[in-house]
């Protein structure tokens, strides 16, 4: 079993920490921490040239995928609420195998991006619920 947030084994997972990022992050918004089990590890070790093949795809679309994640979502970041210094972030990272798609980004405020690293957090799902 692996935590679904850091990708670490169950067991060796600190998301449930009180000074974990995880905890960090979901006090921006308001929101409790719940932890999430996967079945099977997420991808690691994912190869230098797909990284940089993705992070050129980013470059190249940034300007018109952050339009459209402004549209659907409103120009807030996804997590707190917050409207400034907002960022496209990926919400599988790209070094645990996820891809520069519109599918997979999010917009987040620089800060609460910078704490989340490389977790695996859909916080587009928080705002559609509420």
């Amino acid at each position: 079993m692996y935590c679904s947030y850091c990708g670490r084994l169950s067991h060796r997972c600190a998301c449930g920490a009180p000074e974990s990022d995880i905890r960090r992050f979901f006090a921006r918004a308001g929101r409790r921490y719940a932890p999430l089990i996967l079945a099977r590890p997420p991808k690691w070790a994912v190869p230098p040239q797909i990284k940089r093949r993705e992070r050129a795809t980013l470059r190249r679309h940034s300007r018109d995928w952050f339009r459209r994640l402004a549209a659907d979502g409103g120009e807030r970041c996804a997590n707190c609420g917050a409207g400034e210094k907002l960022v496209l972030d990926h919400v599988i990272p790209i070094a645990r195998g996820g891809l520069s798609q519109l599918d997979n980004l999010q917009l987040l405020c620089a800060e609460c991006n910078r704490i989340k690293g490389k977790l695996m957090i859909d916080c587009r799902a928080f705002t559609r619920r509420e």
